[in-house]
């Protein structure tokens, strides 16, 4: 499925949550030649974005659909409630994560290298060129059948990370620590950044994830040995 273009990268704190609908200029997903399912991956973009930035409660239909420069009709044509689109948000932004730790599995390395190479390809996702593509908003709004299947999707992505963490532990590359902890702690830092993270700030998103990957990973990697020891 194709990613709609985002803004130009960069970091900048949200002052607070924007809620209003403002229309703007169709979207080119939107042209006579371009089909339904690029339609459909267009608005889950722009619902994505809307739901980090405001929540999924304080994000409407409206909201959406002007992000788009569509009417609220329109966007019914393709998706029949809120409730559906943050579904189909969850399940297209996990599938694309279990994707790319299976790609960072297949590479092999140290535990450590596989770790950052996932992080650095997440956080390029979240914060790159693409903008902010990763819906923080409750899995709990879901319906309990929906909101079960969403987690074991989840699960399945942690369960490879904290593969990568594990075997670093095993290989040296990593100092002892419980993975699973590790993992939520990383991947809770990660889910957050849409929440403040804005194009056109004074940072890069490269510089922001090398900031980002120092923090977390100094705390993980061993040290290297002292050669003259």
């Amino acid at each position: 499925m194709k990613k709609a273009p985002g803004p130009p990268r960069g970091v900048d704190v949200l002052a607070a949550p924007r809620t209003k609908a403002r229309k703007a200029s169709l979207h080119p997903a939107f042209d006579r030649g371009e089909q339904f399912e690029q339609r459909r991956a267009a608005m889950l973009q722009a619902a994505i974005r809307a739901f980090n930035r405001n929540g999924y409660h304080a994000t409407s239909m409206d909201t959406i659909a002007a992000a788009l420069g569509l009417t609220k009709g329109t966007l019914y044509h393709y998706y029949k409630s809120k409730i559906e689109i943050l579904y189909e948000c969850m399940l297209y932004v996990l599938e694309e994560a279990r994707a790319l730790a299976e790609d960072v599995e297949r590479g092999g390395g140290l535990g450590v290298e596989r770790l950052e190479r996932f992080l650095r390809r997440q956080f390029e996702t979240l914060a790159g060129s693409q903008g902010a593509a990763w819906p923080v908003a409750d899995m709990s709004a879901l319906p309990a059948p929906l909101e079960a299947e969403v987690r074991e999707k989840s699960r399945q992505v942690d369960r490879i990370v904290q593969k990568f963490i594990a075997d670093g532990m095993r290989d040296g590359s990593i100092r002892a620590t419980e993975p699973k902890i590790a993992e939520f702690f990383l991947m809770g830092a990660l889910n957050w950044l849409p929440r403040w993270y804005s194009p056109g700030g004074s940072l890069t998103s490269d510089q922001l994830a090398a900031i980002f990957l120092r923090i977390v990973l100094d705390g993980l990697r061993t040290a290297p040995a002292d050669p003259k020891s």
